[in-house]
C-alpha cells in the first residue's frame, strides 16, 4: 500500500513539472494578449534559451523591451503586475516556448492556441 501511494504521489508530481503554468497564463491573457495575441503563440515569439536571457537581465526585462510602446509601459506599470506575477509570467513563457516541448490542448483554463 505504502509503495502504491508513493507511487501515486511521485507519478502526479512529475505530470505537474511539465504543465504549463496557469497563473502565468491567466495574467498573460489579462496583460498581454491584445498585442501578441493568444496565450501560447505569445510565449512561442522565443525559444526557452531567448526568455531566459531577457529575463535574466534584469527585473524588468519585459519593461525594458517594451519601453517605447506608451500603451504597453501603461499595462506593465499598473499596480497589478507586480514581482510576483513577473515571476509567474516568467514561468508560463518559458515553459511555453516555441522548444520547450509543450504541446497546447484543451483544460479548464484555455484551449487551443
Amino acid at each position: 500500500m505504502k509503495n502504491i501511494l508513493l507511487a501515486l504521489a511521485i507519478l502526479l508530481a512529475s505530470q505537474n513539472l511539465y504543465a504549463y503554468n496557469s497563473k502565468g497564463m491567466k495574467i498573460y491573457k489579462k496583460l498581454c494578449v491584445s498585442c501578441h495575441g493568444s496565450p501560447f503563440r505569445g510565449a512561442k515569439m522565443h525559444t526557452v534559451l531567448e526568455w531566459e536571457m531577457i529575463y535574466d537581465e534584469s527585473d524588468t526585462a519585459i519593461k525594458d523591451l517594451h519601453k517605447s510602446d506608451k500603451e504597453a509601459m501603461e499595462i506593465l506599470n499598473d499596480s497589478y503586475f507586480t514581482k510576483k506575477k513577473q515571476s509567474y509570467l516568467k514561468k508560463f513563457l518559458i515553459g511555453s516556448a516555441k522548444d520547450a516541448g509543450s504541446v497546447p490542448g484543451c483544460d479548464g483554463n484555455y484551449c487551443g492556441y
